[in-house]
C-alpha cells in the first residue's frame, strides 16, 4: 500500500524533505495509509508537519499532526457591484475595523454565561444573538457546533477548560487575527457552473465576502495547555504561552501591559518564523517523532474535548464577523436593504471523528477543507444537488473561486485544499519582497487594502503563493471539486500591525 497519496500540480514538485516527513507520518501509531497531500502542500517552518495534508488515524490522536483550529466563511450579500461606491466601501470597512479587533480585545464582548452558550451551540448562539437567519445553520460544517452534534453540553466539557482559558475566551470573540487572516469583499466576475450558481443563489456581479478566522486566544490557550505531547523549543514555548495568556486574562491587567504583551508575542512569532526558516537544514524535520494519544484515556479525552470547544468557538467567532458585515451593510445601504446569507462555514485546521465510507476515524486535517459530495446531503435543500461549497481563496489581489465538492474527493478522504499554498515561507518573504510593492500592485487593479496599522504586508506578497489557476486545475482534474464562480477581489481587511 502507498504511504503517501499525492494530488500535486506538476508545476510544484514535492521537496524531498517534505516527502520524508509525510512518510514518517504514515508510520505513526494508528495511521491508516496513505497520508493525503493536497495541491496547496507546503511547509510552515515553525510546524512539525506540512500544511495541506489529511491523515486518518484509528483509535488515536496525534497532536503534532495539527495546528490551531481555523476555517473560512462565504457570505452572499443582497447587493451588486453596480451598487458599490468607494465612499460606501470605505464606510463598510471602517465599521468592520471598528467592531472587529486585530488581536485580543481590551474589553470583553461576552460574559461567562454567554461563553456557555457559545461552547454548547457554536454558530447558533451568534446567529440568534445578532439577528442573522437561523436557517443558515444547516450550511455550516457540523451545523455550526460539533459538541451539540455529539449531545454534549457545557457542563460535560467545563472541567477540561482551565480558568485562564475561559477568561481569555471573553476577550477572543470578535477578533480577526493577523498573518493570513482576512475579510475580503469580492464581486462575482464569471459564472462557470450556471446550475450550481443558481442553486447557491449567486448572480454575476453580486457582492460577496470571504472570511478567514479562528478561535483566537481561546483556542490557542487550550492547545498550548494540552500540548504535553507536542512540545516546541524544549517546552519553553508552552511555558511562555501559558504565562502570556494567564496575564492577559486577568481583569486587573492594565491596558498598557496587554498592548506590550501582544506586541511582544507578535514580534516573537516573527522572530521565530525567521529563525525556523534559516535553521531548517539543521532542524531536520524529517526525523520528527509523532507520538499518539489514546482518546479513551483522561489525557486523550481532555485534548479532544478542548479541541472541540475551540472549534465551536471558531464557528461563533466567524459568525460574529459575518454579523458585523451585515450590520455595516445595513447602516451604509439602508436598513431595508436585506440581510446577508452565510452559504458555508467550515474548518481547514481541525481534528474530528468522522464516518469515512462506513468506518469511524479521527480525521486530522492541517490546511485541508472537508469536501462532501452531494450524496452526503440527503435532506439539505441545496447541497444535496450541488455538493458542499468548497472555497479556494487566492493570494492578495488575485481572483478566488467558489467551488462545489464532487465524488473525486473520496480519494482524498473527502477533502480538498484550503487555498493555493505558499511557495515562500513568511520569514523568507519578508526578505524577498517589499511592502510598498504589495500595496502598489493592489492599487493597479483598483483593490483597496484596509489594515490595523503599519503591518508586514511583505509576508503576503502575491509572488509568495502558488498560482490559483494551477491549483484549481489540479483539484478539477482529480474530481475533488469543480469551480462554480470566479471572484474578483475589491477590498481586503488584513490583520497587519
Amino acid at each position: 500500500m502507498e504511504d503517501v497519496r499525492y494530488f500535486i500540480s506538476d508545476s510544484y514538485p514535492v521537496d524531498d524533505a517534505i516527502d520524508k516527513v509525510l512518510r514518517r507520518m504514515a508510520e505513526a501509531e494508528g495511521v491508516v495509509r496513505p497520508v493525503v497531500a493536497l495541491p496547496d502542500l507546503h511547509f510552515k517552518h515553525s510546524y512539525s508537519t506540512p500544511t495541506g495534508i489529511v491523515a486518518l488515524v484509528k483509535d488515536r490522536i496525534i497532536p503534532k499532526f495539527l495546528n490551531a483550529n481555523c476555517g473560512m466563511s462565504f457570505i452572499i450579500t443582497p447587493f451588486m457591484f453596480k451598487d458599490l461606491t468607494e465612499d460606501r466601501m470605505d464606510k463598510v470597512f471602517g465599521m468592520l475595523r471598528k467592531n472587529i479587533s486585530v488581536s485580543i480585545r481590551k474589553k470583553p464582548l461576552i460574559s461567562f454565561q454567554d461563553l456557555k452558550g457559545i461552547i454548547s451551540n457554536g454558530a447558533g448562539w451568534t446567529l440568534e444573538r445578532y439577528g442573522l437567519d437561523r436557517a443558515d445553520i444547516v450550511n455550516f460544517e457540523n451545523e455550526g457546533s460539533i459538541l451539540k452534534g455529539m449531545n454534549l453540553s457545557y457542563q460535560d466539557v467545563e472541567g477540561y477548560l482551565p480558568s485562564f482559558a475561559k477568561e481569555i475566551a471573553l476577550l477572543s470573540l470578535g477578533v480577526l487575527g493577523y498573518g493570513n487572516h482576512f475579510i475580503e469583499l469580492q464581486a462575482v466576475d464569471d459564472i462557470i457552473d450556471h446550475d450550481a450558481a443558481q442553486a447557491f443563489g449567486i448572480s454575476k456581479g453580486q457582492l460577496c465576502f470571504m472570511m478567514h478566522g479562528d478561535s483566537r486566544g481561546f483556542g490557542q490557550s487550550l492547545i498550548d495547555h494540552y500540548s504535553k505531547r507536542n512540545k516546541k523549543m524544549l517546552g519553553l514555548q508552552q511555558i511562555y504561552k501559558k504565562m502570556h495568556y494567564k496575564i492577559l486574562a486577568q481583569e486587573w491587567t492594565p491596558d498598557i501591559i496587554r498592548e506590550v504583551l501582544d506586541k511582544t508575542n507578535f514580534y516573537l512569532n516573527r522572530f521565530k518564523s525567521t529563525a525556523y526558516w534559516k535553521m531548517d537544514k539543521v532542524i531536520k524535520k524529517e526525523n520528527a517523532s509523532f507520538r499518539a494519544i489514546d482518546p479513551s484515556t483522561e489525557e486523550g479525552r481532555a485534548y479532544l474535548l478542548s479541541t472541540y470547544c475551540a472549534i465551536d468557538f471558531g464557528y461563533a467567532n466567524r459568525t460574529y464577523m459575518a454579523a458585523m458585515a451585515n450590520k455595516a451593510l445595513k447602516e451604509v445601504f439602508g436598513p431595508g436593504s436585506g440581510n446577508i446569507r452565510i452559504l458555508h462555514d467550515g474548518n481547514h485546521d481541525a481534528l474530528q471523528e468522522e464516518d469515512i465510507d462506513g468506518e469511524r476515524f479521527f480525521v486530522h486535517r492541517n490546511g485541508a477543507a472537508r469536501a462532501l459530495p452531494s450524496h452526503y446531503y440527503g435532506k439539505h435543500p441545496v447541497f444535496s444537488q450541488t455538493g458542499q461549497p468548497v472555497l479556494l481563496p487566492s493570494a492578495l489581489g488575485r481572483p478566488s473561486y467558489l467551488c462545489a465538492a464532487k465524488g473525486g474527493a473520496k480519494s482524498a478522504y473527502y477533502s480538498s485544499c484550503h487555498g493555493t499554498g505558499r511557495q515562500v515561507d513568511r520569514g523568507e518573504a519578508r526578505e524577498l519582497f517589499k511592502e510598498k510593492d504589495v500595496f502598489d500592485e493592489a492599487k493597479k487593479i483598483n483593490m483597496k487594502i484596509y489594515d490595523y496599522g503599519k503591518g508586514k504586508a511583505s509576508e503576503e506578497a502575491p509572488a509568495a503563493f502558488k498560482d490559483v489557476n494551477k491549483i484549481l486545475d489540479t483539484i478539477s482534474k482529480h474530481g475533488m471539486a469543480q469551480p462554480v464562480v470566479k471572484l474578483r477581489p475589491l477590498a481586503d481587511l488584513k490583520g497587519w500591525r
